[in-house]
């Protein structure tokens, strides 16, 4: 990692990571949280991190998408700064007005970049690839802030999917 890349991850763990203990989805727990809402939620680290974000996308990119609720400033945030549409990932189906659960941009042809806060197994950015690959959304990579390193890229690329991430966690895949 470059001195660059060095103090802007040492910005992101100042201001996004808690104390723990903290329990995964799959019943493990951590020593430390990355709270993806603190890094939302302070305008100069956000426009930061979409720069950022920006420095990642393939040269082809046409849209971005990112999931409901977390993926959703950084979409937003890294559409400002790049110009590119952005659509918004619901965990299922509306159930009222347009039934939809890809929100925003069309993205039917464009070459997709989902972007996310946190990659851990890969398994809900693998989820949200498959949502957009089934709107018509062609989909090859994955960007997320924060690579837990514990099997995301793995799992993503034999779904034909790269991943790439601003931060690996410096804890690694407890």
């Amino acid at each position: 990692m470059t001195l660059p890349a060095v103090l802007f991850a040492e910005k992101i763990a100042s201001v996004a990571y808690r104390p723990g203990p903290y329990r995964l989805p799959d019943g493990g727990t951590l020593d430390r949280y990355f709270d993806p809402y603190r890094l939302a939620g302070d305008p100069e680290l956000l426009t930061e991190t979409a720069a950022a974000l920006a420095g990642l996308l393939p040269d082809d990119t046409e849209a971005l998408a990112g999931p409901a609720l977390a993926g959703v400033p950084l979409v937003t945030a890294a559409s400002l700064h790049t110009g590119l549409p952005a659509a918004f990932l619901r965990p299922a189906p509306k159930e009222h007005g347009t039934w939809q659960q890809i929100e925003g941009a069309d993205l039917g042809g464009r070459r997709t970049v989902l972007l996310d806060d946190t990659a851990r197994s890969g398994a809900s950015l693998l989820r949200s690839a498959r949502l957009l690959r089934m709107g018509g959304a062609l989909v090859g990579t994955a960007v997320c802030v924060l690579d837990r390193d514990a099997g995301a890229a793995t799992l993503l690329a034999d779904h034909h999917l790269v991943l790439r991430a601003l931060v690996r966690d410096p804890d690694g895949a407890r």
